[in-house]
């Protein structure tokens, strides 16, 4: 399997260009074929089609295409999604790796988890303009 390091890579390079996840995570299901599944959420994947190509556009740029066929699937999850939520709350993590043993996570028993991010993503205030300054009164040069 592809190491955590890479997907850890994968997921900031996603998240320099699209914005951050709020959940970024592996699952090995129990009764699934062995491979790993990849179980992202953010704010920017609004479950279309186009956003989860994207999604996996960017991870084959990042990992490699070669890479792909080791997971058997990369599943995007809504932000509100009550699992996403449960993870958020009992296992947040910003950027690491936390191992979740069998669990039962989106209605399905998980013989495994690692968790790279299950974090909301900060909102970005937009930028406040400076004050611009004026002058009061007028400038009278002395000579």
């Amino acid at each position: 399997m592809i190491t955590t390091n890479a997907l850890r890579k994968a997921m900031r390079d996603i998240a320099a260009k699209k914005g951050d996840f709020t959940l970024f995570a592996l699952f090995k299901r129990a009764n699934g074929i062995g491979k790993w599944d990849i179980v992202v959420s953010a704010p920017w994947l609004d479950g279309s089609l186009k956003t989860s190509r994207e999604l996996v556009d960017l991870l084959a740029k990042s990992i490699g295409r070669k890479s792909l066929p080791q997971f058997a699937r990369v599943e995007t999850v809504l932000g509100h999604d009550p699992t996403v939520k449960f993870i958020l709350k009992t296992f947040p993590i910003e950027d690491g790796e936390r191992r979740i043993g069998s669990n039962d996570l989106f209605g399905l028993e998980m013989e495994d988890a690692i968790i790279l991010r299950a974090k909301r993503p900060e909102s970005k205030k937009p930028a406040r303009k400076a004050p611009r300054l004026t002058a009061v009164g007028s400038a009278r040069v002395q000579r």
